[in-house]
């Protein structure tokens, strides 16, 4: 009977975290990532868990999506200077006749999704989702994007930035360019970002 019983709660509370996706309002996030370039910038650096991070801006960046998943546990090595990672969808990707063709899954940096929908076709889905590796700009605002819940609506605002961490000695010991397409996929493809601002509806 425990068995049982716990089988029905798990489909339960499946049901319920889902149910986002059917009221999911596609008009709310139908303006792409907004992304212009930064020619020349001084470097943001910072010192934590004894290592030198150094952030080097490439593009002012602000998007807005549903979130599909969010991961901050075992993500990597790195993970004390990209602490959370979100996954988005937006446009034709937000719209519930996509969403419940769409399974998810973000785990140690990577996001797997799959797709049996037909209307928009694959290819559409693909370039409206992605995966965001977040670098809160303070504490305060680290606490704010750890707020970040499936199925809220996100707003980030703040810069892509490629990320190059350091020992005490002066050696890199990780290096990471973030990705400035929504076109790519794979391995190199997910938008590393400074998140400045963020605001979040559920």
């Amino acid at each position: 009977m425990r068995a049982v019983a716990g089988a029905l709660l798990c489909l339960s509370l499946c049901a319920c975290r889902d149910r986002w996706r059917e009221r999911a309002d596609p008009s709310r996030t139908t303006t792409e990532p907004q992304q212009t370039a930064i020619a020349a910038a001084d470097p943001i650096s910072f010192e934590k868990n004894g290592y030198r991070i150094t952030l080097r801006a490439r593009a002012d960046y602000r998007v807005a999506g549903y979130a599909l998943e969010t991961s901050s546990a075992l993500l990597d090595r790195w993970d004390f200077a990209m602490p959370l990672d979100v996954a988005l969808a937006w446009g034709p990707a937000a719209d519930p006749r996509a969403l419940k063709h769409l399974k998810t899954h973000l785990s140690r940096r990577y996001l797997s999704f799959w797709y049996s929908g037909s209307d928009p076709a694959f290819g559409i889905v693909q370039r409206h989702i992605s995966n965001h590796h977040l670098i809160p700009a303070d504490a305060a605002m680290e606490k704010a994007l750890r707020r970040i819940r499936e199925g809220a609506l996100v707003t980030l605002r703040g810069k892509l930035v490629d990320v190059e961490i350091a020992d005490r000695d002066g050696h890199t010991r990780f290096k990471s360019p973030t990705s400035l397409s929504r076109d790519d996929a794979g391995s190199g493809a997910c938008e590393q970002v400074w998140v400045e601002e963020v605001e979040i509806d559920r």
